[in-house]
């Protein structure tokens, strides 16, 4: 029974660090490529260049 015991707890670990580097994996690169693959917002005002620096264009 303690050999049970033994084997059921080395099991758990095993899962345990499997699932915690699983998790680990998915927070840091399935955020990562979310924010790479992330359309960027355009901005719908039109700017021109002027003398003193750039102004919106009110088209």
């Amino acid at each position: 029974m303690e050999l049970f015991a033994e084997a059921l707890s080395v099991v758990g670990a095993m899962l345990l660090s499997v699932s915690c580097g699983l998790l680990l994996e998915e927070l840091l690169f399935g955020g990562l490529v979310r924010l790479f693959i992330a359309q960027r917002p355009v901005a719908s005002v039109a700017t021109e260049r002027t003398g003193t620096g750039e102004k919106p264009c009110l088209r």
